[in-house]
């Protein structure tokens, strides 16, 4: 699975340091196309957070019952500046829905 799956839940588990609910999602493209890459993870986003909010979260994962979720994006290469400006962007409008929005390069 991987942020071209946009339909799927690439992966959930609770952070052992800071017990969130995280949901994982493991981008490997290049930036070749920026406007299609950003595309998929715009996609991808969306559907995390509908999986949240809908609650379906629950009722595949129980664990995340009572927690806080973090969506974590692990990208494989480095991002360009359009990417830094749309997670920038993104981070604000999913921590005003009360989540946490994080992610790792590399």
């Amino acid at each position: 699975m991987a942020v071209q799956n946009t339909g799927e839940v690439d992966a959930i588990g609770i952070d052992n340091i800071t017990g969130n609910v995280t949901l994982a999602i493991f981008d490997s493209l290049d930036w070749g196309d920026e406007e299609e890459h950003l595309l998929l993870l715009q996609e991808k986003l969306n559907v995390y957070l509908s999986f949240i909010e809908s609650g379906e979260v629950y009722s595949v994962y129980e664990q995340a019952n009572g927690r806080n979720f973090e969506i974590k994006i692990h990208f494989k290469n480095n991002i360009p500046q359009s990417c830094k400006e749309f997670l920038n962007t993104v981070t604000e409008i999913i921590s005003e829905a009360g989540f946490y929005l994080t992610y790792k390069i590399g």
